[in-house]
């Protein structure tokens, strides 16, 4: 029997909403996991708000977060933990230079939190649940490097921020930004953090060919795990640079694209 390794965003993909899964999805994950195939979650949350789904479906495989800036298996200490990080005196200096605008700023090590003010705006962004929370201006709470951070500015000032960062640290440093009702979010991280680089480092501890990895996502944040991956799949409302990196093309999250994939693929095998 052929053993695959499937690669899972959570957002967008198996999650309806933070908390919010399709059982029958989630039955038939832990049946292929009966058969021998690798389920590995593969998201942008950290550790504390993704645990939950990881023991729900009993997994025993390395997990993948914040977009593979951290790759570790909770429950095997001798799989080679990965971390990565952005410097503390890089994000301080893009936060001194690019005040105007700047609405709150946020980033984690690990499972602790570190925010420069506290309010309800923010707090669906944290994920508070299982983390330490620390208020205060960055410069000055902050204790080590962090593995990444996410900067709410006014809307009309993220691409100043943005081409800051690229003029003075591209050689670090990417960002990525989305705007909402309120106002956009810069993401700033490692260069070399990708879910990818991530999914290759479980492959290739597993020794999964590329041609049995199955990458299922969304996101503009999917697209290297997709290209990493011989099977690449993208969710029917997916972002459209993702869909034209996929060579499969499935539902949408509500229509548990998931689930209808995974049934067929291995139905037909």
């Amino acid at each position: 029997m052929k053993r695959y390794l499937i690669a899972l965003d959570l957002d967008g993909t198996l999650m309806k909403s933070f908390g919010e899964y399709d059982q029958e999805t989630f039955d038939y994950l832990k049946t292929l996991t009966k058969a021998g195939h690798l389920i590995v979650l593969a998201t942008g949350r950290p550790y504390r708000s993704s645990r939950f789904i990881y023991d729900l479906l009993d997994l025993n495989t390395p997990l993948i977060n914040y977009n593979g800036a951290i790759v570790h298996h909770p429950k095997d200490k001798n799989f080679p933990r990965y971390d990565l990080y952005i410097k503390k005196d890089q994000l301080v200096d893009i936060l001194k230079h690019n005040q105007e605008g700047l609405i709150n700023v946020f980033c984690e090590i690990n499972d602790d939190i570190y925010v420069h003010r506290f309010n309800e705006e923010i707090e669906p962004y944290l994920h508070l649940e299982g983390g330490k929370l620390t208020v205060g201006p960055l410069d000055e709470i902050l204790d080590g490097d962090p593995n990444g951070a996410l900067v709410f500015v006014e809307n009309d000032c993220a691409v100043q921020m943005a081409r800051y960062i690229y003029q003075n640290y591209s050689q670090n440093l990417l960002v990525r930004f989305w705007p909402t009702e309120l106002f956009n979010i810069l993401e700033i991280y490692n260069k070399r953090t990708n879910k990818g680089a991530g999914l290759m480092r479980i492959a290739n501890y597993y020794n999964i060919p590329k041609e049995n990895i199955i990458a299922i996502g969304d996101g503009h944040n999917d697209i290297e795990m997709l290209q990493a991956a011989g099977i690449k799949v993208a969710m029917g409302d997916s972002h459209p640079e993702l869909l034209n990196v996929a060579n499969h093309h499935t539902l949408g999250c509500e229509e548990n694209g998931v689930l209808v994939f995974l049934q067929n693929f291995f139905n037909n095998k």
